[in-house]
């Protein structure tokens, strides 16, 4: 379960706020901090880099407030390497008359300081988007480091300072993005490794600052998935020193947040068509049992348990049993009860009738947050095959982002990857053929990302190649044998 924050912890960061940017040293842009190209002020400078933005952005309109560290600061008139992160600027943010307010270097006490400062100098606008406190865990390049504990209280410090400034102002906080470890190769120059503290840092102050959000006037989005390959590694193509995003990074994040900003701005989010529409996320759906809102609230209700155990698909998850238990009863639940007894609680978030594009809602909207299972099983993609046009690879592409959510979210699980069952009969099916096509990818996936396969298809058909009655009546979802046989499969797996 997710901690409180402890309010008490706000005064320990009065006193840190007593030297505001002390933790910044003057040395560290030579090290390893981008140092600025152009005129503006960067790491060690007296102000934190404010002034100079203060500066060149008089009170003109202004609706959009990107407010951080280094990599908000990257985005606009940074220069050098980072300049073409400028085109990213002015497709999404200059026609939303934003101002940028990232300083290299600093941390949530220097952004606080910043702000009661002044910066916001009376603007008010529509939202201000936050991404602040990595800096705060880097123990190799400051004197001083902070628990996830006080970077949350730092980063609600800084919310209720914007917020006191402009009340009207919705405060869109982004969770801190993921950091590179020493085993990690970057690309380039100025490669930022950094320690597994630091890592698991940052993971957990990200996490707690969902915390913040309201829903009314503070939001909490992550997209950190964004950055990683189905492994947990830093995607460098798109993070080429571990830390900060390049152009095609900062176009992938601007991609992320665009539904949700446009919603906050009240205005039309700047989207490319996607390559996959299958990477889309898609919310509402069901197969008529049930009530899918309800069913997905009832799973965010039942993380209270602390589950060891994920399961995560479309219906044939579904009908395996547990809890949630909105929709039709399930044919599993014997088999269900001996794999996850109380000393093995399991969350059921299967889901009649999903297609990838609902799970990747539900990953986007809490399914995993704030909990720690050690195996997270999934299975998913059915419904593209039966009736579906999609062609295998971007069945799999899209089973590629499920992977990207999973591991961002529970970097610690194990995660065991379903091939598809076979599906329909007879064995000449021409969605038989598909299924094969889509599992021979899926097996490539896993070895990719490091995870377990298991393909259960050739018990599933007799010697003709044929699906048995007794093990699925309608030669979609699994009878209670059916289910008998995957969990035998599971069970060696299971914590």
């Amino acid at each position: 379960m997710r901690n409180q924050i402890n309010d008490h912890s706000l005064p320990r960061f009065a006193a840190i706020l007593a030297a505001s940017l002390l933790a910044a040293p003057g040395g560290l842009a030579a090290d390893n901090t981008p140092a600025p190209a152009s005129g503006k002020a960067g790491v060690g400078s007296a102000d934190g880099g404010a002034a100079a933005k203060v500066v060149v952005a008089p009170k003109e309109t202004c609706d959009l407030l990107m407010i951080g560290d280094s990599i908000i600061d990257t985005l606009h008139e940074f220069g050098g390497k980072y300049a073409p992160l400028e085109a990213v600027w002015n497709k999404h943010y200059a026609p939303r008359h934003a101002i940028d307010m990232g300083h290299s270097g600093i941390r949530t006490e220097g952004t606080l300081a910043s702000l009661e400062g002044g910066e916001m100098g009376g603007r008010t606008p529509k939202v201000a988007v936050l991404l602040i406190g990595t800096n705060n865990t880097d123990e190799r390049h400051y004197p001083t480091t902070h628990t996830p504990e006080q970077i949350c209280a730092g980063t609600k410090a800084i919310v209720e300072s914007i917020r006191r400034q402009s009340p009207a102002t919705k405060v869109l906080i982004l969770r801190i993005f993921p950091r590179g470890g020493d085993g990690e190769a970057g690309v380039g120059e100025g490669i930022f490794h950094t320690s597994v503290q630091a890592i698991a840092t940052a993971r957990r102050a990200g996490e707690l600052t969902a915390g913040l959000a309201d829903g009314k006037q503070v939001f909490w989005l992550d997209i950190n998935h964004v950055f990683l390959r189905p492994d947990g590694s830093i995607n460098t193509d798109l993070m080429p020193d571990l830390l900060h995003p390049n152009q095609a990074g900062a176009e992938a994040w601007a991609q992320a947040i665009e539904p949700t900003l446009a919603q906050l701005m009240g205005d039309q989010p700047i989207v490319d068509p996607p390559a996959n529409p299958l990477r889309v996320p898609a919310s509402g759906g069901g197969d008529g049992t049930y009530d899918w809102m309800q069913r997905h609230n009832s799973g965010l209700k039942a993380k209270a348990t602390e589950p060891q155990v994920i399961m995560l698909g479309d219906s044939i998850t579904h009908h395996f049993g547990g809890i949630p238990t909105e929709g039709t009863p399930p044919s599993g639940q014997p088999v269900w009860d001996r794999l996850f007894p109380q000393t093995r609680p399991a969350i059921n978030l299967g889901f009649g009738a999903d297609r990838i594009q609902q799970v990747l809602w539900r990953l986007d909207h809490g399914a995993l947050d704030g909990i720690a299972p050690k195996r997270v099983v999934l299975m998913i993609g059915a419904n593209h095959v039966l009736g579906g046009a999609e062609p295998p690879a971007a069945v799999v592409d899209g089973i590629r982002a499920c992977l990207q959510r999973i591991r961002a979210k529970t970097p610690e699980a194990k995660i065991t990857l379903m091939a598809l069952l076979p599906c329909r009969n007879p064995a000449s099916h021409p969605d038989r053929l598909k299924v094969l096509h889509i599992n021979d990818g899926l097996a490539a996936l896993a070895k990719e990302a490091q995870v377990d396969f298991l393909d259960l298809g050739a018990k599933f058909v007799d010697a003709a190649g044929n699906i048995p009655v007794a093990l699925m009546s309608d030669a979609v979802h699994p009878t209670l044998a059916g289910y008998q046989i995957w969990g035998d499969a599971l069970a060696p797996t299971l914590p």
